[in-house]
């Protein structure tokens, strides 16, 4: 059931920035370069000219893939505003997966990277391909290719320079796809998330009541553009409401104290970011407790994940900012149910009250249960997904008589307020990201010596969760290959953080695995491991074997000149899970400088062997 909230369209938008005024004003500054309005309704216009000579129509699929962030923002918008429906893949994804996306969503043409554009194309698809490339200078010759056509394409940039452009359509009809967003699932069956114009821009009207967008603000966010959180709350937000949106570095844990600085020097108004950051920063950026008190900040924006409440206190008493935290899914655009950012909603730990939507909570049997009791949080507004694409019956499985069943369990106090206390579906949420369990155990299985596997999440100070995995295998695997596997096919986030072997998986009656006893087993067998290490010997050969099993590797591998440079698996993930293993193996704390200065291993030696 709609609810009719008021909201622009693409073709508002559109008129909004095409305005004079806006053609100088920026609106994405990222590391590389900055990109105005001005900029942006030029590659609106010329996106149009060019689907029009490829005989690419309004509702076509087409899959972006770039590394360019300023790129992936023009082209979503761009494409948006033409009516295309954006299947915006992370360029990160493996090879078969990648495959199996573009098949699913029946692409029309495929914009990616040279790089991409080499591993994801199969020679059978008759799709048409343009390749991204940063520039083309009039001597460069063919630039891209036209798969399974005779007739090569040039590359984007030539095309677009040789394309007459066009306005982009004045009206569309709102139930025309904006994108579909492949959630985490399995190669034979992904999850493709249909959002419409309408819940596209509904949301938007939504977010921009809520955090108080406006042309003024000045929006940080550096989350990946590939998700929703990164996209929408970013470049997209940007768009609605002609606001400058920032992403001058890609977060690691190292440039906390460089994150901190671009918030005070950039003026920055709001920052949108993942409760992952909000722990580091909280960890790590001590030094900086005035980030946020330059006079231009308004809002903090928790998303992606559970905010818990001692992290939601710790950050509001050390940093003194405002902050709202928002529950919402894939399926409802970004969110729908905040806490904040006004005191009476704001309460830490909770998830606070819906907005432009509804809610229920219902039991097993589908009814309503009294304030205070628990069970399945269900969502109904013009912020929902059209459905799962090319899978009606999925669909129907979580949208049914029009209230989206979220698979999370929910309680609403006596004040009204909103709690998730649980969950019902199967789902990972590492540092933000969602990951299916399936998905990972699939990829294990491709492994010939893998006989059985299961996969789960367990507790983590850092990200909240992290991936681990039992697995039944022939003798002469080695954990090592399977991680490797795992490194080759899946996104870093989905990599398991521990892999054990073990005899059996452990079944009930029906003969199903039960996960909770898997989840025993997984900890009984980390407990015997952990002792090993903390056994005497050498401090440097102990360290060598803790950064190893944080990293995925051999210690024969590394050594205490290792840098992250060289070491495949040390990225902000592992460089966390690094510094808490050599804090429990050597009973040391590391401090904040120590953390960011972490650029080889021997500087660990140094605090640990003191």
């Amino acid at each position: 059931m709609e609810l009719d909230i008021p909201h622009r369209t693409a073709a508002d938008c559109y008129r909004a920035i095409a305005a004079p005024a806006n053609a100088g004003r920026p609106w994405l500054v990222t590391e590389r370069r900055t990109v105005s309005f001005g900029e942006l309704r030029v590659r609106i216009d010329a996106i149009a000219g060019l689907l029009a000579n490829l005989g690419v129509v309004v509702g076509d699929r087409v899959v972006v893939g770039t590394r360019d962030d300023a790129e992936a923002a023009l082209l979503f918008v761009a494409l948006v505003c033409n009516g295309i429906t954006v299947v915006n893949l992370d360029p990160e994804t493996g090879v078969e997966r990648a495959q199996s996306l573009i098949r699913r969503a029946d692409a029309a043409l495929l914009l990616l990277d040279r790089e991409l554009a080499g591993k994801w194309s199969a020679s059978e698809q008759a799709v048409r391909l343009v390749e991204i490339v940063a520039s083309a200078p009039a001597s460069s010759g063919l630039l891209g290719r036209l798969m399974g056509k005779s007739t090569p394409a040039e590359g984007l940039h030539a095309l677009l320079a040789a394309t007459s452009p066009q306005p982009p359509p004045d009206a569309l009809d709102e139930r025309t796809l904006a994108y579909i967003l492949f959630t985490s699932g399995t190669t034979d069956r992904p999850k493709g998330v249909g959002i419409s114009h309408r819940a596209l821009f509904a949301h938007l009207h939504t977010l921009g009541s809520v955090y108080g967008y406006d042309p003024d603000s000045r929006i940080f966010n550096s989350l990946a553009l590939s998700h929703a959180d990164g996209m929408i709350q970013g470049p997209v937000i940007g768009f609605c409401h002609q606001a400058c949106v920032f992403r001058p570095m890609r977060f690691e844990v190292t440039r906390v104290d460089a994150l901190l600085d671009a918030i005070y020097r950039l003026r920055i108004t709001h920052m949108v970011t993942v409760p992952t950051v909000l722990s580091l920063i909280v960890r790590l950026g001590l030094d900086q407790r005035d980030a946020f008190l330059g006079g231009d900040f308004r809002l903090l924006v928790s998303c992606g994940a559970q905010l818990e409440k001692r992290l939601w206190e710790d950050f509001r008493t050390v940093f003194r900012a405002p902050l709202v935290n928002v529950y919402g899914l894939t399926e409802t655009v970004i969110g729908g149910v905040f806490a904040g950012p006004d005191a009476d909603t704001g309460v830490p730990g909770c998830i606070g009250v819906p907005r432009d939507c509804r809610l229920r909570i219902v039991d097993e049997a589908g009814r309503d249960v009294a304030p205070g009791e628990m069970g399945e949080l269900l969502l109904q507004g013009d912020n929902l997904m059209s459905g799962y694409y090319g899978d009606p019956e999925l669909t129907n499985r979580v949208l049914r008589d029009g209230w989206l069943h979220t698979g999370d369990l929910a309680r609403q106090d006596a004040g009204g307020l909103y709690w998730i206390v649980g969950r019902v579906k199967n789902i990972i949420i590492r540092g933000g990201y969602n990951i299916s369990p399936e998905e990972v155990t699939e990829v294990l299985h491709r492994h010939p010596g893998v006989r059985e596997a299961i996969v789960f999440g367990v507790a983590d100070g850092v990200w909240g969760e992290t991936v681990a995995a039992l697995v039944v295998a022939d003798a002469e695997v080695e954990v090592a290959s399977l991680h490797a596997l795992c490194s080759e096919q899946l996104e870093a986030w989905k990599v398991p953080s521990r892999i054990q072997r073990v005899e059996a998986l452990p079944r009930g009656r029906s003969g199903k695995v039960v996960i909770d006893d898997a989840r025993a087993m997984f900890d009984a067998g980390a407990a015997p491991a952990a002792r090993s290490t903390a056994a005497p010997g050498d401090v440097a050969e102990r360290l060598l074997r803790v950064a190893a099993a944080s990293f995925n590797t051999e210690p024969a591998n590394l050594s205490l000149h290792s840098t992250p440079d060289d070491v495949p698996g040390w990225d902000s993930l592992a460089h966390m899970e690094l510094v808490i293993a050599l804090e429990k193996e050597f009973a040391v704390q590391f401090s904040a400088r120590d953390i960011m200065a972490l650029d080889r291993l021997d500087k660990a030696l140094t605090v640990v062997d003191a």
